[in-house]
């Protein structure tokens, strides 16, 4: 537990021409703008909301710092400042078209970094080399019992059953001509009923039909 302040343990407060400085170094350090409420805080009471108002005016007045009003809120930022170079930069090379090059060239590096971090991860979900050999063990022994199944099968074959296979594939070719044929007539049949009888409900019509056949036929 941090030890409690004694009473006459206080932060000292900046005043003057010292809290006018303390507030223009931290705009700008920070290069941004704040309100008066943000930059007490964010400098830790070290100058009070009486003593920071009249320092903000005062910076103001002398265009050390600049204001803007959005309703009743002031927002305070330092000056606007360029851009610095180092001392062993000329800043003549550096004109639009150059500029305009170095960010094309800086997009296409993140694009290939981009490509290169899809790659890598691609790399990296595949399996460890010694995984992979196990891998490969069992599917080469999924492979082996599938070919000795299958050897298995071959020699067990009857070539009586080649007739039998042809049959059954006749059979079912036959079954299925005349499924279609009959569903063919199912469907005349129907349409027949819908333009001649006209039922409200053409499903609950043929199942009472259906109902009423099987009774008689019961009967």
């Amino acid at each position: 537990m941090a030890p409690k302040k004694k009473p006459n343990d206080k932060t000292v407060q900046a005043k003057g021409s010292e809290a006018e400085q303390l507030i223009e170094d931290y705009l700008v350090s920070q290069y941004k703008p704040f309100s008066v409420n943000d930059i007490i805080q964010n400098l830790h009471n070290k100058v009070t909301k009486t003593t920071a108002t009249k320092a903000l005016e005062n910076l103001v007045n002398e265009k050390r710092i600049v204001s803007k009003s959005f309703g009743k809120i002031v927002i305070y930022s330092c000056n606007e400042r360029e851009t610095e170079l180092p001392s062993d930069i000329d800043p003549s090379d550096f004109d639009f078209e150059t500029i305009l090059q170095l960010r094309n060239d800086l997009i296409e590096l993140d694009r290939d970094k981009s490509m290169a971090k899809d790659a890598l991860d691609s790399v990296t979900k595949e399996p460890e080399n010694e995984e992979l050999l196990k891998i490969i063990e069992k599917e080469e022994d999924e492979l082996r019992e599938i070919e000795s199944k299958l050897q298995s099968l071959q020699g067990d074959w009857n070539p009586a059953n080649d007739e039998i296979v042809k049959q059954i594939m006749s059979r079912d070719a036959l079954f299925q001509k005349e499924i279609t044929k009959r569903s063919k007539i199912c469907k005349n049949l129907i349409a027949t009923i819908k333009d001649s009888v006209c039922p409200k409900n053409m499903n609950d019509f043929l199942v009472r039909t259906l109902k009423k056949k099987n009774h008689m036929s019961f009967c």
